[in-house]
């Protein structure tokens, strides 16, 4: 059983293979810029996944579960300011993302990943707007019966602007004022 360090480092693996498929596109990226990504030879990437697709479909995977466990962990946590727990969760949920998206086949990319997360029997976006409803209820941001449409806006939001800005911090500052706009802060 992989514990939450090990959760961790699998999840920063993922997130440099998608930024080397996004680089180059999943068809021009080679076994040896794969091995270079994560620092292992090439050998070792055919040992362990077998094919390019294989590993692809494990980076896809992988960096969706270990982005929303990290949502959900941070979510749970009551123990900071809890505008700033909804800045850090959308910047883990779109603002890791903007470099991947802002590179050359970065759309293709991101294609992949919402086809994965759509897919996936882990049910993350229904899990991802519950989450975000409880919390936002549990700090007083929005009643009960308003909580889960402010978080389908917020989380809508969100994925606009990863369409509109090529640096983190600019998502950032605009995820801000947005988080203010709606929760009245």
């Amino acid at each position: 059983m992989l514990n939450q360090a090990n959760l961790d480092q699998e999840h920063i693996k993922a997130k440099d293979l998608m930024l080397t498929f996004a680089q180059y596109g999943f068809k021009k990226t080679s076994m040896e810029d794969i091995g270079s990504a994560i620092g292992v030879t090439r050998q070792s990437i055919y040992k362990k996944f077998g094919t390019k697709e294989k590993c692809y479909e494990w980076t896809l995977n992988t960096y969706l579960s270990g982005m929303y466990s990290h949502i959900f962990i941070t979510l749970e946590d009551d123990t900071g300011d809890s505008f700033q727990t909804l800045i850090n969760v959308f910047d883990i949920f779109i603002g890791e993302a903007v470099g991947i998206v802002s590179k050359t086949h970065g759309a293709e990319i991101l294609r992949d990943t919402l086809k994965t997360t759509y897919s996936s029997p882990e049910d993350w976006p229904l899990r991802f707007r519950a989450r975000l409803a409880d919390f936002l209820v549990r700090n007083d941001y929005a009643a009960k019966e308003n909580a889960r449409g402010m978080a389908f806006g917020l989380i809508s939001a969100g994925k606009g602007l990863l369409l509109e800005e090529s640096q983190r911090d600019e998502f950032l500052e605009h995820m801000t004022i947005i988080l203010k706009g709606i929760i009245n802060y």
